[in-house]
């Protein structure tokens, strides 16, 4: 496929909007995992503070996934996402203020953490609802891809820029400039024109919607098991390189290594996008099991010899995996979901995929007091390994297929109770 191929989604207007919009927002959020880390351990150089900060995120998150997708597919999902935005870019603009007039403390930053997480809740099964509504079948893994490609660019600088900002002023910097994308990002969504369609499917309630998403859910098959196996592995991530990753570097290779070595991975990203429009994906769940394996290899990294190349090729590696991963989803759901349903269903996955994340944030701390930093580090890749060979030997991951055949009407699909 050309390159021209890849950017021919940008001519349809309200797709131009929403994906400016989107990476403006990104460019922002791209430097403040970082920037948030090490405000953190500024304030108590402990990986359990560090893990209890980023778990005030996700537990509010996790805990209302199901509920916002059900919402992101009951409202318009625009309008959403314009919403999310402006609430975002006024909690990060508090965290920032607070940052770097030194007034900053732990409970602060979980307090406003659980109001971000709660959003995200809502944002995120309806952003990811949002590509098939606004392309053409035809044009719609072309935008995946730019969309990916994009993302992977934009954090190929944001994280060395945001470990600079944090190594030589403030990383309240870096809040600062994340919290202002959000309210550009919301202001490129205004121009987002959709209109509403009929939801016949709608329930009296939200909770009637959910429960319809969740049976649709259950007859897919392929849903709960593929997220239950990215469950495990997302809590693996967030754990051994999300709270570990920061504090293995602060004594080693230090913040402005840590963002060059993350850097890696957006790399891996970006340059895989290229041969991915010229790659037919015949077995998702392959593609998605690997992928998501090879986030192993910067755990690896971490627990044996920690240096910035060496780390930097690992983080490229595993962007590799997750570019490819990203892309087998999106056309996973796209070919197998009806537009109705496409909020619901990602918010299930989100929620599979994202509640053990407290649970890995929280407990590396007491783990490592157990043994060691290593030891965690070593752990988390065998059992990567382990999920992700029985992963490929169950029949209900193993046996999908993608065909290219155009979505079945809500109708004509399989129902369970």
């Amino acid at each position: 496929m050309a390159a021209d191929g890849v950017t021919a989604p940008l001519r349809v207007s309200n797709f131009r909007w929403f994906f400016i919009g989107e990476m403006v927002n990104t460019a922002g959020s791209s430097m403040s995992g970082i920037a948030l880390a090490f405000a953190t351990l500024a304030i108590s150089d402990s990986a359990g503070a560090l893990g209890l900060v980023v778990a005030a995120w996700t537990v509010p998150m996790v805990g209302f996934m199901l509920i916002g997708g059900a919402l992101a597919d009951r409202l318009p999902r625009a309008l959403v996402l314009r919403g999310g935005n402006v609430v975002q870019g006024a909690v990060q603009s508090v965290v920032a203020v607070l940052v770097l007039t030194d007034a900053a403390e732990i409970w602060h930053l979980v307090l406003l953490n659980l109001i971000s997480g709660t959003v995200v809740a809502v944002t995120y099964p309806a952003f990811h609802g949002m590509v098939p509504i606004l392309v053409p079948v035809e044009g719609r893994k072309s935008a995946y891809v730019l969309i990916g490609q994009t993302e992977s660019l934009l954090r190929i600088a944001g994280p060395a820029a945001a470990g600079i900002l944090v190594a030589t002023i403030s990383p309240g910097w870096a809040l600062a400039a994340d919290a202002a994308t959000y309210f550009v990002a919301a202001g490129f969504l205004v121009l987002v024109r959709i209109p509403f369609g009929d939801r016949p499917e709608r329930q009296a309630s939200v909770i009637g919607d959910f429960k319809v998403g969740w049976t649709f859910a259950r007859a897919l098959g392929w849903v709960i098991p593929a997220s239950c196996c990215a469950l495990v592995y997302n809590a693996l991530i967030s754990g051994s390189i999300g709270v570990l990753g920061p504090v293995i570097a602060q004594d080693t290779i230090g913040s402005q290594g840590w963002g060059i070595a993350q850097s890696g991975e957006a790399v891996g990203l970006f340059v895989t996008g290229f041969f991915l429009v010229r790659v037919a994906i015949r077995r998702p769940m392959h593609a998605i099991m690997v992928g998501f394996c090879s986030t192993a290899v910067p755990m690896m990294v971490l627990g044996t010899a920690v240096g910035t190349v060496a780390l930097t090729v690992a983080f490229l590696i595993a962007g590799v995996g997750l570019a490819v991963l990203n892309l087998a989803w999106s056309l996973t759901v796209q070919e197998k979901v009806p537009e109705e349903m496409l909020s619901r269903i990602m918010s299930i996955d989100g929620f599979f995929s994202f509640v053990a994340m407290p649970i890995g944030q929280l407990l590396v701390g007491p783990l490592v007091l157990l043994s060691s930093i290593r030891t965690v580090e070593l752990g988390s890749v065998v059992l990567a390994v382990v999920v992700t060979a029985v992963a490929l030997a169950t029949p209900a991951i193993a046996n999908l297929r993608l065909t290219g055949a155009p979505v079945a009407a809500l109708d004509d699909l399989p129902t369970t109770t």
